[in-house]
């Protein structure tokens, strides 16, 4: 315990307690709930059985004064026994994401954390990296697991045997880290089961549910003091972005430190994942940079980053904010920010693989490729060979191996609608070619929704928001739209790229977006697919909630 707090505080403890945050012993529902440990008194220093804890001290009259959560790492003796040390055959892979935040926003927004990367460490910044789908599942999962999102199917079975690329590094003696903060939209939670078993060695969801069940209120009313904090507007004496006094990003940015530290002669690989900065909106963000900076930073200074890998990322720009109306707006979502900072020691060692890194800066990249990219680290293999896909599917390309120039959204694996390569020019949404796409998107929209009828209304068109003509330099047999259409009830608006060939066949080129935020008019139907169309039957003619 700290003397000194306790002095400042003015405050006589009797004793504290704390209680061991763990996960249930419970197959159906290891990764939604938690369990408290018995409570443990203690009065100085203590050594507690896991990485989470929640600590509660009374003052002489029993009264509890303090509450707080705790999380720090509690070493595996299994992997410090590893035969393996960090050296420049096992050399470490720590990635840090941001969700929402394209390579634009992270210079608008973190210029601080993004100046300390291309000055400092010399990161290279991929100008060319470009996103696959709407949302984060679609995004990660081909980036660590090699495989699409609707491969994996979340709602029905656990994900513990997919084939996670931290699993190959743990298999081979790292130790291993995974944390996500807003647990009930995590990439492996959301409207899914999760985890039967811990994914990692050291896993922080615990403790983010915890967070959650200790301040209900917060959690609850997060979406709706979000927004009143991005309009300057505020709440109490804290934020809805900090647990008591601490930003939350910062439990994650310390327990992630903590990890690097703690095994500082082990090779490691550590996944952290924050949604909560940047998924709502725009701006938010930049209250964080000084944080990630100083993280970074940090690490640059203890050694940490002398054999690492240092990937810094987002999985898509900003989906839903005023921002994503406009046309930049819509190719930044398509252009996820990503750093790499390799090794100190990886140029000199490896010169023609970081030529490659370094060159592959200005080509077109998917997460599929950044995949291989981890592989070849785990394989120690750096060498310039292109991989097919399984079943003849376009090729996933390593960033140490030869990108073309030439290369098309078709052979990166990236689907029309998401292709950032094309230019467009503005048309009218009057026109007879738009009137026919429009209501074709709203069609398509129904036609999905049709799955829960009973719960999701029928879509109608109020207006056409925006339309352009994609200009691909090649001619075709069609000619390709990108087409905005807002709906009844709802006002949701929708984006689509569509194919339109002779006689008004059409086709999609790819899903249909959604390009605002939708709350929970949704909430009524439990088909994850449908929750971006439906619109709730129990709404019709009512208010939804935000």
């Amino acid at each position: 315990m700290n003397d000194t707090a306790i002095k400042l505080s003015g405050q006589t403890l009797s004793h504290c307690e704390y209680k061991v945050i763990a996960r249930p012993y419970d197959d159906t529902k290891n990764d939604i709930t938690i369990n408290y440990g018995a409570p443990v008194t203690f009065e100085d220093k203590t050594n507690i059985d896991g990485d989470f804890c929640k600590v509660t001290c009374y003052d002489s009259n029993s009264k509890p004064v303090y509450n707080n959560l705790h999380a720090h790492i509690k070493l595996k003796v299994n992997k410090l026994k590893t035969n393996l040390s960090t050296d420049k055959k096992n050399p470490n892979v720590l990635i840090i994401g941001l969700d929402s935040m394209s390579r634009l926003n992270m210079i608008r927004r973190m210029p601080q954390t993004y100046k300390y990367l291309t000055d400092n460490l010399d990161a290279l910044v991929y100008k060319g990296f470009n996103s696959v789908g709407d949302c984060s599942m679609s995004n990660l999962y081909p980036m660590l697991m090699g495989l699409t999102d609707w491969y994996v199917d979340g709602s029905k079975y656990f994900f513990d045997p997919m084939p996670l690329i931290w699993k190959n590094y743990s298999r081979k003696g790292y130790v291993t880290m995974y944390s996500e903060d807003e647990p009930q939209y995590g990439t492996f939670n959301y409207m899914t089961k999760g985890f039967r078993d811990p994914p990692s060695d050291h896993y922080q969801r615990p403790f983010w549910l915890s967070l959650d069940d200790n301040d209900v209120i917060n959690s609850l009313l997060s979406p709706v003091w979000q927004m009143a904090e991005n309009s300057g507007m505020k709440f109490g004496k804290t934020s809805v972005f900090c647990f008591g006094r601490t930003p939350k990003h910062l439990l994650m940015l310390n327990y992630f430190h903590q990890f690097v530290k703690q095994y500082s002669k082990i090779p490691k690989f550590a996944f952290i994942w924050n949604n909560q900065l940047a998924h709502e909106w725009l701006n938010m963000v930049q209250i964080a940079d000084d944080d990630y900076e100083n993280v970074i930073k940090q690490m640059d200074k203890e050694g940490s980053l002398e054999n690492t890998f240092l990937v810094v990322m987002g999985d898509h720009g900003h989906r839903f904010d005023w921002i994503r109306h406009t046309l930049i707006g819509r190719v930044e979502e398509r252009m996820p920010f990503l750093a790499i900072v390799p090794p100190k020691w990886f140029k000199d060692k490896h010169p023609a693989a970081y030529e490659k890194l370094k060159t592959n800066t200005e080509r077109l990249l998917s997460p599929y490729d950044l995949y291989e990219f981890l592989t070849d680290i785990y394989n120690n293999d750096y060498r310039d060979r292109a991989k097919p896909n399984q079943n003849g599917a376009p090729k996933r390309l390593s960033l140490f191996g030869s990108i073309p120039k030439t290369r098309s959204c078709h052979e990166a694996h990236i689907k029309e609608h998401f292709c950032a390569c094309y230019g467009t020019k503005n048309i009218r949404v009057d026109s007879d070619t738009v009137k026919i796409l429009a209501n074709y998107i709203i069609e398509q929209i129904n036609l999905e929704t049709g799955r829960d009828r009973m719960k999701c209304a029928i879509l109608k068109q109020n207006m056409v928001k925006t339309a352009y003509k994609i200009i691909s330099g090649t001619q075709g047999q069609f000619e390709q739209y990108v087409v905005v259409v807002e709906t009844v009830p709802g006002k949701g608006l929708f984006e689509a790229t569509l194919k339109h060939y002779g006689d008004n066949v059409i086709e999609l080129g790819g899903e249909i977006s959604r390009i605002n935020k939708y709350g929970n008019q949704s909430i009524c139907t439990n088909i994850k697919a449908l929750r971006k169309y439906c619109y709730c039957q129990q709404n019709v003619g009512g208010r939804e909630l935000l």
